[in-house]
Protein backbone atom coordinates (compact mmCIF):
# COMPACT_ATOMS: atom_id res chain seq x y z
CA UNK A 1 0.00 0.00 0.00
CA UNK A 2 2.61 2.27 0.99
CA UNK A 3 4.11 1.67 -2.70
CA UNK A 4 0.54 3.02 -4.08
CA UNK A 5 1.07 6.19 -1.78
CA UNK A 6 4.39 6.74 -3.18
CA UNK A 7 3.77 5.96 -7.13
CA UNK A 8 1.13 8.48 -6.50
CA UNK A 9 2.81 11.12 -4.91
CA UNK A 10 5.30 10.84 -7.17
CA UNK A 11 3.37 11.34 -10.36
CA UNK A 12 1.42 14.89 -8.31
CA UNK A 13 5.24 16.62 -8.02
CA UNK A 14 6.07 15.60 -11.33
CA UNK A 15 2.78 16.81 -12.86
CA UNK A 16 2.94 20.08 -10.61
CA UNK A 17 6.28 20.61 -12.25
CA UNK A 18 5.34 20.22 -15.90
CA UNK A 19 2.57 22.59 -15.10
CA UNK A 20 4.91 24.81 -13.95
CA UNK A 21 6.98 24.32 -17.70
CA UNK A 22 3.34 24.85 -19.32
CA UNK A 23 2.17 28.05 -17.53
CA UNK A 24 6.03 29.83 -18.28
CA UNK A 25 5.39 28.72 -21.40
CA UNK A 26 1.76 30.72 -21.65
CA UNK A 27 3.29 33.31 -20.33
CA UNK A 28 5.65 34.10 -22.66
CA UNK A 29 3.19 33.76 -25.23
CA UNK A 30 3.95 36.86 -26.65
CA UNK A 31 7.49 37.09 -25.82
CA UNK A 32 9.41 37.98 -29.43
CA UNK A 33 11.98 34.69 -30.18
CA UNK A 34 10.62 32.75 -26.84
CA UNK A 35 11.34 29.32 -27.24
CA UNK A 36 8.64 27.26 -25.36
CA UNK A 37 9.88 23.99 -23.27
CA UNK A 38 8.79 20.31 -23.03
CA UNK A 39 8.57 18.67 -20.34
CA UNK A 40 8.89 15.11 -20.22
CA UNK A 41 7.74 12.37 -18.23
CA UNK A 42 9.76 9.45 -16.99
CA UNK A 43 9.01 6.47 -15.52
CA UNK A 44 10.87 4.78 -12.53
CA UNK A 45 12.44 1.16 -13.45
CA UNK A 46 9.91 -1.48 -12.84
CA UNK A 47 10.55 -4.25 -10.54
CA UNK A 48 9.59 -7.70 -10.68
CA UNK A 49 8.12 -9.38 -8.03
CA UNK A 50 8.34 -12.96 -6.96
CA UNK A 51 6.66 -15.18 -4.27
CA UNK A 52 9.46 -17.11 -2.66
CA UNK A 53 9.47 -20.58 -0.74
CA UNK A 54 6.12 -21.71 -2.73
CA UNK A 55 4.82 -24.48 -0.31
CA UNK A 56 4.40 -27.10 -3.75
CA UNK A 57 7.77 -26.86 -5.43
CA UNK A 58 10.52 -24.87 -3.19
CA UNK A 59 10.70 -22.78 -5.99
CA UNK A 60 10.26 -19.13 -6.68
CA UNK A 61 6.96 -17.98 -8.77
CA UNK A 62 6.38 -14.48 -10.61
CA UNK A 63 3.62 -12.38 -9.53
CA UNK A 64 4.48 -9.68 -11.56
CA UNK A 65 5.83 -6.16 -11.86
CA UNK A 66 5.27 -3.61 -9.68
CA UNK A 67 5.59 0.51 -11.12
CA UNK A 68 7.92 2.87 -9.28
CA UNK A 69 5.73 5.78 -10.40
CA UNK A 70 7.34 8.27 -13.29
CA UNK A 71 9.33 11.63 -12.20
CA UNK A 72 9.96 14.88 -14.18
CA UNK A 73 13.36 15.32 -14.31
CA UNK A 74 14.14 18.51 -16.53
CA UNK A 75 12.51 20.83 -19.55
CA UNK A 76 13.77 20.75 -22.76
CA UNK A 77 13.50 23.62 -24.93
CA UNK A 78 11.97 23.24 -28.49
CA UNK A 79 14.03 25.11 -31.04
CA UNK A 80 10.75 25.22 -33.78
CA UNK A 81 10.99 28.32 -36.24
CA UNK A 82 8.45 31.06 -35.26
CA UNK A 83 6.41 33.51 -37.02
CA UNK A 84 8.07 36.05 -38.36
CA UNK A 85 6.27 39.42 -38.43
CA UNK A 86 7.11 42.73 -39.72
CA UNK A 87 7.47 45.76 -37.32
CA UNK A 88 8.85 48.57 -39.24
CA UNK A 89 11.28 49.53 -36.74
CA UNK A 90 14.60 50.54 -37.67
CA UNK A 91 16.49 47.93 -35.21
CA UNK A 92 14.18 44.63 -34.80
CA UNK A 93 15.92 42.02 -36.34
CA UNK A 94 14.80 38.36 -36.85
CA UNK A 95 16.78 34.95 -37.86
CA UNK A 96 14.95 32.17 -40.32
CA UNK A 97 17.93 28.72 -40.26
CA UNK A 98 15.13 26.35 -41.37
CA UNK A 99 16.79 25.84 -44.37
CA UNK A 100 20.60 24.82 -42.52
CA UNK A 101 21.26 21.42 -43.37
CA UNK A 102 21.37 19.13 -40.61
CA UNK A 103 25.20 17.76 -39.43
CA UNK A 104 26.31 14.43 -37.83
CA UNK A 105 27.54 15.42 -33.92
CA UNK A 106 28.40 12.37 -31.85
CA UNK A 107 27.05 9.66 -34.04
CA UNK A 108 23.72 11.29 -34.89
CA UNK A 109 22.08 13.73 -37.06
CA UNK A 110 21.19 17.10 -35.60
CA UNK A 111 19.48 20.48 -36.78
CA UNK A 112 21.90 23.12 -36.03
CA UNK A 113 20.30 26.57 -35.22
CA UNK A 114 21.00 30.00 -35.52
CA UNK A 115 21.19 32.88 -32.73
CA UNK A 116 22.20 36.71 -31.86
CA UNK A 117 25.56 36.95 -29.81
CA UNK A 118 25.08 39.40 -26.73
CA UNK A 119 26.60 40.50 -24.17
CA UNK A 120 25.69 40.82 -20.39
CA UNK A 121 26.47 43.85 -17.97
CA UNK A 122 28.74 41.22 -16.49
CA UNK A 123 31.04 40.32 -19.50
CA UNK A 124 29.26 36.79 -20.03
CA UNK A 125 28.22 35.54 -24.03
CA UNK A 126 24.72 34.84 -23.94
CA UNK A 127 22.71 33.84 -27.15
CA UNK A 128 19.42 34.83 -27.87
CA UNK A 129 16.34 34.75 -30.74
CA UNK A 130 15.07 37.54 -29.36
CA UNK A 131 15.97 40.44 -31.80
CA UNK A 132 14.02 43.58 -30.45
CA UNK A 133 17.36 45.66 -29.99
CA UNK A 134 17.19 49.25 -29.67
CA UNK A 135 20.46 52.49 -29.05
CA UNK A 136 21.04 53.30 -25.56
CA UNK A 137 22.07 56.62 -24.60
CA UNK A 138 25.65 55.52 -25.52
CA UNK A 139 25.05 55.03 -28.81
CA UNK A 140 25.43 51.26 -28.30
CA UNK A 141 22.96 48.62 -29.74
CA UNK A 142 20.97 47.13 -27.04
CA UNK A 143 18.55 44.41 -26.08
CA UNK A 144 15.21 44.99 -24.62
CA UNK A 145 16.95 44.23 -20.90
CA UNK A 146 20.21 46.26 -21.76
CA UNK A 147 22.83 43.38 -22.75
CA UNK A 148 24.69 44.43 -25.17
CA UNK A 149 24.39 43.29 -28.92
CA UNK A 150 27.70 41.94 -30.10
CA UNK A 151 29.18 42.79 -33.99
CA UNK A 152 31.05 39.72 -36.02
CA UNK A 153 33.86 40.76 -34.71
CA UNK A 154 32.53 39.64 -31.50
CA UNK A 155 32.71 43.15 -29.97
CA UNK A 156 29.83 46.05 -28.81
CA UNK A 157 28.14 47.16 -31.82
CA UNK A 158 28.79 51.09 -30.63
CA UNK A 159 28.94 54.54 -32.12
CA UNK A 160 24.99 54.62 -33.63
CA UNK A 161 22.41 57.50 -32.91
CA UNK A 162 19.77 56.83 -30.52
CA UNK A 163 17.63 59.04 -32.95
CA UNK A 164 18.88 57.17 -36.24
CA UNK A 165 15.68 55.67 -38.42
CA UNK A 166 17.30 55.22 -41.99
CA UNK A 167 19.03 52.39 -41.83
CA UNK A 168 18.65 48.90 -43.86
CA UNK A 169 21.06 45.80 -43.62
CA UNK A 170 22.92 44.09 -46.26
CA UNK A 171 22.40 40.07 -47.28
CA UNK A 172 25.30 39.32 -44.68
CA UNK A 173 24.27 41.58 -41.44
CA UNK A 174 25.61 44.83 -42.38
CA UNK A 175 24.23 47.80 -40.74
CA UNK A 176 23.76 50.37 -43.47
CA UNK A 177 22.76 54.07 -42.54
CA UNK A 178 21.35 56.27 -44.80
CA UNK A 179 21.20 53.60 -47.53
CA UNK A 180 19.44 56.44 -49.85
CA UNK A 181 21.93 59.14 -49.76
CA UNK A 182 25.31 58.51 -51.15
CA UNK A 183 26.44 61.48 -49.40
CA UNK A 184 26.13 59.95 -46.02
CA UNK A 185 26.02 56.25 -46.75
CA UNK A 186 28.12 54.39 -43.93
CA UNK A 187 28.18 51.20 -42.76
CA UNK A 188 27.92 51.57 -38.42
CA UNK A 189 28.18 47.77 -37.85
CA UNK A 190 27.26 44.23 -38.44
CA UNK A 191 25.34 42.17 -36.57
CA UNK A 192 26.64 39.12 -35.03
CA UNK A 193 25.16 35.51 -35.36
CA UNK A 194 26.52 32.09 -33.56
CA UNK A 195 25.44 29.26 -35.10
CA UNK A 196 25.40 26.06 -32.73
CA UNK A 197 26.32 22.81 -33.95
CA UNK A 198 23.89 21.01 -31.44
CA UNK A 199 21.34 23.27 -29.52
CA UNK A 200 20.26 20.48 -27.48
CA UNK A 201 23.37 21.45 -25.73
CA UNK A 202 22.24 24.75 -24.66
CA UNK A 203 21.60 26.02 -20.65
CA UNK A 204 18.51 28.02 -20.39
CA UNK A 205 19.11 30.98 -18.32
CA UNK A 206 17.32 34.13 -17.65
CA UNK A 207 15.31 36.80 -20.33
CA UNK A 208 14.90 33.87 -22.90
CA UNK A 209 18.83 33.31 -23.80
CA UNK A 210 20.73 30.45 -23.29
CA UNK A 211 24.25 29.50 -22.80
CA UNK A 212 26.42 26.71 -24.59
CA UNK A 213 29.00 25.08 -21.90
CA UNK A 214 32.06 23.65 -24.30
CA UNK A 215 32.55 23.77 -27.65
CA UNK A 216 30.39 23.71 -30.48
CA UNK A 217 29.38 26.97 -31.70
CA UNK A 218 30.85 29.40 -34.40
CA UNK A 219 30.27 32.83 -34.83
CA UNK A 220 29.41 34.06 -38.51
CA UNK A 221 32.16 36.50 -39.74
CA UNK A 222 31.67 36.00 -43.66
CA UNK A 223 28.79 36.36 -45.32
CA UNK A 224 25.78 33.90 -44.12
CA UNK A 225 25.83 29.99 -45.11
CA UNK A 226 23.18 28.83 -47.34
CA UNK A 227 19.92 28.18 -45.23
CA UNK A 228 20.14 31.40 -42.55
CA UNK A 229 18.81 34.27 -43.34
CA UNK A 230 18.37 37.82 -41.28
CA UNK A 231 15.53 39.70 -41.64
CA UNK A 232 15.06 43.25 -41.05
CA UNK A 233 12.32 45.41 -39.24
CA UNK A 234 11.16 42.15 -38.26
CA UNK A 235 10.43 39.63 -35.20
CA UNK A 236 10.09 36.41 -34.66
CA UNK A 237 7.33 35.35 -32.43
CA UNK A 238 7.43 32.71 -29.50
CA UNK A 239 6.80 29.20 -30.52
CA UNK A 240 4.32 28.89 -27.96
CA UNK A 241 1.21 26.81 -29.80
CA UNK A 242 -1.83 28.60 -27.40
CA UNK A 243 -4.20 26.09 -28.26
CA UNK A 244 -1.77 23.43 -27.57
CA UNK A 245 -0.46 24.67 -24.12
CA UNK A 246 -3.92 25.60 -22.74
CA UNK A 247 -4.85 21.56 -23.79
CA UNK A 248 -2.18 20.11 -22.26
CA UNK A 249 -2.80 21.97 -19.09
CA UNK A 250 -6.25 21.04 -18.77
CA UNK A 251 -5.30 17.43 -19.36
CA UNK A 252 -2.68 18.04 -16.48
CA UNK A 253 -4.70 19.39 -14.26
CA UNK A 254 -7.35 16.48 -14.42
CA UNK A 255 -4.27 13.83 -13.87
CA UNK A 256 -3.29 15.88 -11.04
CA UNK A 257 -6.72 15.75 -9.48
CA UNK A 258 -6.75 11.67 -10.61
CA UNK A 259 -3.21 10.97 -8.72
CA UNK A 260 -4.65 13.09 -5.52
CA UNK A 261 -7.68 11.48 -5.71
CA UNK A 262 -5.51 7.87 -5.72
CA UNK A 263 -3.41 9.27 -2.71
CA UNK A 264 -7.02 10.18 -0.97
CA UNK A 265 -8.74 6.22 -0.98
CA UNK A 266 -4.86 4.97 0.28
CA UNK A 267 -5.38 7.71 3.40
CA UNK A 268 -8.68 6.13 3.90
CA UNK A 269 -7.63 2.47 3.94
CA UNK A 270 -4.50 3.59 6.42
CA UNK A 271 -7.40 5.34 8.57
CA UNK A 272 -9.28 2.30 8.83
CA UNK A 273 -6.32 -0.28 9.48
CA UNK A 274 -5.49 2.21 12.45
CA UNK A 275 -9.21 1.74 13.89
CA UNK A 276 -8.90 -1.65 13.25
CA UNK A 277 -5.77 -1.98 15.50
CA UNK A 278 -7.04 0.17 18.49
CA UNK A 279 -10.01 -2.40 18.67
Amino acid sequence: MLRGIDSAASGMIALQRKQDALTNNLANAETPGFKQDASPLRSFPEVLLEQIRVKESGAQARMGTLSMGVYNQETLPLFLQGTLTETNMPFDFAISDQGLEPIQVDGRMVKPAAFFAVQTAEGAMRLTRNGRFSVNENGELVTATGDFVLGKNGNRITGLDPLLKDVTISANGEIIAFPNDPQRTRTVGSIGMVIVENPNRLIKRDNGQFELDGPGMAMVTGNLPAGLQLHHKTLEQSNVDLSQTITDMMANIRLYEANQKVLQAYDKSLEQLNTIGRV
